[in-house]
This record gives C-alpha cells, structure tokens and sequence, in this order.
C-alpha cells in the first residue's frame, strides 16, 4: 500500500490540471456537506449533551391530536410523579419574564423555573459552581440562580468568580450558585435557572397548563408503552376530576422532537439532501474525467498487464489514486466548510441561539470529522470505481501494437460517460428549479407584510413586572401614558400595543371559548388566537372593519367588556348570522366576574403566523378592559421608522426608567428575522444549485470534448471526404442535445417531487408553476448547448491535414 501511494502521488503530480480540477471539485463537494452536516449534528442529531437523549421525553395535555404545545398543569404533573410508573424520574419547569436591574441599563430577561431535579434527569452538570437541592425550591428559601453559558458571557464578561455573586431580578436580589456549560442550553431561551418553589395550592392546580414536564423512560420502557400508561392514568383523572380534565389526553414524545419543532429538522433534512445532490454531481464530473484520464493511460495498463500484473493489483492501484484525491478534497473542502461555516455564523442574528437549542455548538467536531473522511473515501471509491473497471477491459494485443496511438473508448465506457453527464444534468434541473420555487415564495413571503408599510413601523416589547404592575388598573395606566407620550412625539401618526404583529414568527395564544346560546357538538373543540389590542390598531395597521366597530377611548376598565372577531371566526362559528351582540366566554381569559364578553365588530382575516396557511379565526380584546402583562408596541411615524426610537426611548424612562424596551427595530426588520431560518435554508439551496448548474455544464463541456477528441481523425476523414464544417457540427450538436433532452425528462419529475416539498414548507407557492419550470428548462437548456458548442466549434474549424497529421 505504500507503493501503490507513492506511485499515485507520482502519477497525480505528473498531471497538474487534471489534479488541480480533481481537488477544487471534490473540495466543494465535500465542504459543502461537511458545513451542512456541523449544522444538522448540532441543531438536529445532538442539540444537548444529554447521555440516552432517546430516552427523554415531553409529557403534556393536549384536547385535540393537532395540539402540539407541550403545557400541563402543576396538579397532573404531580399525580403523574406519584402513580405513574415508566419513568425513573419526572421534571417541571415554566417560563418567567424578569427586569434584570442594577447592571446598567434595564434589561428584560428569560428565566426558567425548574424542579430540583431538572438538572439530574437530563444527566447535566454545571460548569462552575453548583445546580439546585432539594431545600433550595422551598418557598421562602429559592433566593438562588443558576447562569446559561451566554448570560454569564454576556453580563458577567465570563469571569471566573461568578458563584456568589448577585443579580437583582424584578426588585429581588437572587445570588449565582453555578453556571452550566456551553452545550447544555436547554431549553434554549432560558438565560438564567430560578427555583420553582411551588406553594401548596399551586401543586394542586390542575386549570392552569402553564408548566413544561420532561421525563426520563426507564430502560426497559418504550415511548409506546409510556404512552399506553398514561392514557389509562388520564381516563382515571378524567372521571375525578371531570371540570378539568375531561375532554384532555396526555402525549408522550421524544424530547429531541419538541425542542426545535417540525420546519427546523425540516429545513435541515432538505439542505442536507440538496448538498448530497452536489456531491454526487461532484462525483459524476470527476468520474468522466477519470474516463478520460484512463483512455491516456491504457498504453501504460497494457504494459503493466503483459509484465504480471494482476488485474485486482491494477484495480487497486487506480483506487489508491483516486481515494487519495478524495482525502486531498477533503483536506481542502474543510478549509472551505470553515469559512462556510464561519459566514453563516457571522449573518445570523445574535439572538438565535436563544431560540434554536445547539445553535452555539456548531463547531467542526470529532463527528463532523469522521463524516468528512468518510465521505472522501466514499467519493473517491464511487467516482473511481467505473473508470478504473473500464480502463481494465483493454485489448491487450491491440493495445500494445498500437502504441498508444489512437486510443479511443469503448462503447460501454461512451454509455457510462453519457449516463454521468446526464445525471450532472437532471440533478442540476431538479435543484435549480427547486432553488427558484424557494427564492420565489420568500420574496413573496417577504412582501405579505407590505400592506401594513413595515419601513414606517417602529416596533418594541415591554414586559410589565408584577412587582410594580400587578393590577389591571397599574396596567391600563401604563399603557395610556406611555402611548400618550408617544403619541405626543414629532413626526409620530399613531402609537397602538398588540399582542401580536401579522406576519410574525411567535406565535398566537390560543384560547378555547363559548358562544352564548349556541350549542357545541360534544368532543368538537371550539379555540381561535386571542390578541390584546388597544385603540387604533386597525387603522394603524390598515386592518379594514367588516362590520360594527372598532375599540374607543370609552370602552375602559369599568364598563363591559367588548371584542372584535375576525371574519373567518364569524363564517366559522356563527355562519348566516348577524354576529354583533352575541357573547364570548373565553376559557382561561379575565372576564371581568364572569360576564360575556359582547363582539362589537368584525375585522378582515389577518395571518399572525407567517407559517399558517390560512389566517386563524381570531378574538380582540381592548388592552384598556383586560391588559396584557406584555405587550408589542407599534409606532407609526412618517419617514424612517428607526429615527424616533431615540426620542420614545427617552419619552417612557420618564415614565419609568426601570423598564427595559426589548426588541426596537423596525417592523420590516421584525419581519426580516422571523424568516431568517427559511431566508438561510433558502440561500443554501440557492447556492447549491449555481454550483450544480457550473458542474453540469463542466460537465456536458468535458464530453463532448473529450467525444471529439477521440474522433478527431474520423473528423479529418469526414472533412477531406467532402462533409461539410456545418455538418459536423450538427452531428455533434444533435448528439448533445439527445444527451441534454434526456437529463431533462429524468431532472424535471424529479423536480416536480422537490417543489412539492417547497410547497409545504412555504405556503402560496405553487409546485406547478410552469413559468419557472419552463424558464430553468429553458435556462439549463441554453447553458448545457453552449458548454457543447465551444469544443465542437473549435474542432469544426481545423484543417483536414492538421486532423490527420497524426497517421
């Protein structure tokens, strides 16, 4: 073996351009995958370092199988501890809003309140420090804080003598006992770790589903039989206690499917599948370079083979060969997958890790190493196994009496050539028009949100602590003085809050509810997103009024409360009818001691969620009757949105500097980062497909110049015969073009099952648009005949003599 890569070295060396080609394709091949698969390691296959990660699960209520928020209550939780016996452990956690004081400038902050055995069920232990005991999530004594990596980062500039030290959170000093490591960010927006002390009424409430449960399966313990189990505990809760768990059943799911949701695995899965396609184009181009390489080396085969050689040691060695050429692509593809990697890091927002769990330990690891080798193996074998098994089936005899001189392929070796450069091609047509859907459907996702002119809309969050806004009263005067100080402002048209902006990527609160005197069909469940809007919403954001009203200065904290419902909610619940003045009694919302909340109006259909296909039926109500604890702010100004976020910023600490503004952007910008996941996924597809695109016309090039240098002399003889320089060149072209026809009728059915895939990620594109799969057939069309025409142009224009110089 050490001879057979001494020789290969030799012989790479002694062909410099083939070499050279053969690195910088396989480079790109490789180091896109390899940048690809760090992505998905990280994010996907293992976003924690958590030992049996198969064997943790989310345990949660749900009134309907769609329902995929994993929320349950403190009281079932604690049932499930007691008399449920699959798991070896069960942990709870809910999620907090904090001001974080005393450091500077207010800041608000995500906290997670967790049980004591948070840490141990997920086989986590801290950086520094320590995690919580049992006597720290006791009422009265959970005056401790446990830091993620990025907080104690961010705050603390990553000093080493954090633990001690104290943090002022909602006007409540806490002190740090620990700090967790970089990989554990679970769940992935927690900053900070608090106790969950829970009081004795709290742990046996079982109306408010507002706790996380994690479980950890014993070993010889399935997901399915879990499942089994405690669908048998949830019948027996329902008959105890039927006016809070009838109608609700509990799932069992794997942890890793909860924590970044369906589109992230998603988006991965066809980034990963997109970039194989490369790399097999990849293989395909150097495979016909190896064919042609092989055709200059059979004089020297059939030398070796008359001197003893074996035909498996000649395999081997042409093996060795192009391996080697796969370990150097490699070598050079990790260069390549580190700036990839290094750009992609640089253009995401900084907030992302906060929000997609692995995100900070995309990394080029052990195990993406490992993947890189074995790729470069696997690429080498593929791309050389062909070429080395036809260069093998020489004629001896002839080949010797030759001299080498004349060689030309055999028909089985045209075949195989053929067979790559069209698979270059219906690879290439499959990706470029599924890149094309993409790139379509995200300019029009981007613009859904023109209607409610993003660029003049500034918008910020504000979290109201309980400390200081415990009461609706406190509340409600917030909102009306900090709008009133907005509004108040130069070159501001309108200042509203909402709970929800269109087009956005956080998700609607979803509230069941019942309509007075109208009769729900037993089992069927009637939710619709619920958002807090103050006055001037709808004509803030040109929401256009169906019917009745919209929300005035009158409806206030003392007069009965009033709603307005969106169109689709009206055709949906109270179709063929009159809907003002009919009640709504939500299930989990404040109505005021129990009154029916009266609809005023009806809105046209908004879409909150910029993945739903449809706009979900919708319930306002008046920030001034039931105000929101949060709330985002949306300013209109004249001109640039941003230019007036200096002067609200320096309006509302008048009114209380304490209060942190999160968030204050632009809407457009707003818009710009909910879709920055499918904006990435969608530039990697992008570039996926240019790279294909050059490959397969490299390749068409590479055959039809090669196809004509083996026919150089029957050329010659068809020019001196009397042929014409147009004849051959449309002998050569039409044989292109068979090629090219073919890849296209295999590339676009492929296709057609990749833009189904578009279709379901981005919602409004079509996977039938014949404009675009006529334009890139058209395109690639264009570009594959002109990558054939340059070689048989030049070949058509030679002289008979210089043709036939050779014999």
């Amino acid at each position: 073996m050490f001879r057979d890569l001494r020789f290969a070295i030799r012989q790479l060396r002694k062909s410099p351009a083939f070499t050279a080609t053969s690195l910088l394709t396989l480079a790109i091949g490789i180091g896109a995958n390899t940048a690809i698969f760090s992505v998905m390691d990280a994010i996907v296959l293992r976003p924690l370092a958590v030992p049996d990660m198969n064997r943790v699960v989310t345990v949660y209520d749900a009134q309907n199988p769609a329902d995929d928020y994993p929320a349950s209550a403190m009281g079932k939780y604690e049932d499930w501890l007691r008399q449920s016996h699959s798991f070896e452990d069960l942990a709870i956690r809910t999620n907090q809003s904090l001001t974080l004081t005393g450091a500077g400038e207010a800041a608000h902050v995500t906290a997670a309140a967790v049980s004591a055995n948070f840490f141990g069920l997920l086989r986590l232990r801290p950086l520094m420090g320590r995690v919580f005991t049992a006597e720290d999530v006791q009422p009265g004594r959970d005056g401790e804080a446990v830091l993620s990596y990025g907080f104690w980062q961010r705050h603390f500039g990553g000093v080493a003598d954090v633990v001690g030290k104290s943090l002022t959170l909602n006007d409540r000093v806490v002190t740090v006992v620990g700090v967790m490591p970089k990989n554990s960010a679970f769940p992935p927006d927690a900053e900070l770790f608090l106790p969950l002390a829970a009081a004795p009424q709290q742990r046996n409430d079982r109306s408010h589903r507002d706790y996380f449960v994690i479980g950890r399966l014993k070993r010889d313990v399935t997901v399915q039989s879990a499942q089994a189990e405690m669908n048998s505990l949830n019948a027996r809760f329902a008959r105890l206690y039927p006016a809070t768990d009838l109608g609700w059943t509990t799932k069992v799911t794997p942890l890793l499917e909860n924590i970044n949701g369906s589109l992230t695995p998603l988006y991965m899965r066809m980034c990963v599948g997109a970039t194989a396609f490369v790399l097999l184009i990849v293989c395909a181009n150097l495979a016909n370079l190896q064919f042609a390489r092989g055709l200059g080396r059979c004089n020297e085969l059939a030398v070796r083979s008359a001197l003893g050689a074996q035909p498996a040691r000649l395999l081997r060695q042409m093996l060795t060969e192009s391996v080697l050429l796969g370990l150097g692509g490699a070598v050079a593809g990790l260069l390549l997958a580190r700036l990839g990697l290094d750009l992609l890091l640089a253009t995401m927002p900084p907030l992302i890790g906060r929000y997609i769990a692995g995100w900070n330990n995309v990394s080029l690891n052990g195990r993406v190493l490992t993947f890189s080798l074995v790729l470069a193996v696997g690429a080498g074998i593929v791309c050389g196994l062909a070429p080395a098994f036809e260069s093998l089936r020489l004629d001896l005899v002839n080949q010797l009496k030759s001299g080498g001189r004349n060689a030309t392929a055999s028909g089985r070796t045209h075949r195989l050539r053929n067979i790559f450069a069209v698979t270059q091609i219906a690879f290439a047509v499959a990706l470029v028009i599924g890149a094309a859907l993409m790139v379509k459907g995200l300019d029009a996702m981007f613009h859904r949100s023109d209607r409610y002119r993003p660029g003049r809309i500034l918008t910020f969050n504000v979290d109201l602590p309980d400390e200081h806004y415990g009461t609706p009263q406190k509340r409600a005067g917030w909102y009306d003085e900090s709008l009133n100080k907005i509004r108040s402002l130069p070159g501001v048209k309108a200042a509203v809050v909402t709970t929800n902006l269109p087009e956005g990527n956080d998700g609607t609160w979803n509230d069941t509810f019942r309509i007075d005197n109208q009769p729900v069909v037993p089992g069927q469940v009637q939710n619709a997103a619920r958002l807090v809007v103050s006055p001037g919403y709808f004509s803030a954001l040109q929401i256009p009024l169906v019917q009745g009203r919209s929300f005035t200065v009158s409806d206030a904290l003392d007069t009965a409360p009033v709603a307005v419902v969106s169109h689709g909610f009206a055709t949906r619940y109270l179709p063929g009818i009159n809907v003002l003045g009919h009640k709504i009694n939500l299930g989990s919302a404040n109505n005021q001691k129990g009154q029916g909340i009266v609809i005023v109006g009806v809105a046209e259909d908004v879409r909150y969620q910029w993945t739903d296909d449809e706009p979900e039926p919708a319930i306002y109500l008046s920030a001034a009757q039931l105000p929101s604890a949060t709330a985002k702010y949306v300013v209109l100004v004249d001109g640039d949105s941003l230019s007036v976020a200096p002067a609200v910023r320096h309006s509302l600490a008048g009114v209380d500097s304490a209060l942190p503004l999160d968030a204050m952007q632009s809407y457009a910008e707003y818009v710009r980062e909910g879709l920055i996941g499918l904006t990435n996924a969608t530039t990697i597809l992008a570039g996926d497909a240019a790279v294909a695109l050059m490959l397969a016309g490299i390749g068409m090039f590479g055959v039809m110049a090669n196809l004509i240098a083996e026919r150089r002399r029957e050329i010659g003889v068809r020019l001196t015969m009397g042929a014409t320089r147009e004849h051959v060149l449309r002998h050569f072209l039409r044989r292109a073009a068979i090629l090219l026809g073919i890849g296209l009728a295999v590339g676009i059915p492929m296709a057609a099952g990749l833009a189904r895939v578009v279709a379901h990620l981005l919602y409004g594109v079509d996977s039938g648009d014949i404009a675009v799969f006529v334009s890139v057939a058209i395109t690639i069309a264009a570009m594959a005949m002109l990558a054939a025409y340059l070689p048989v142009r030049r070949i058509s224009r030679i002289e008979p003599i210089e043709a036939l110089r050779s014999e």
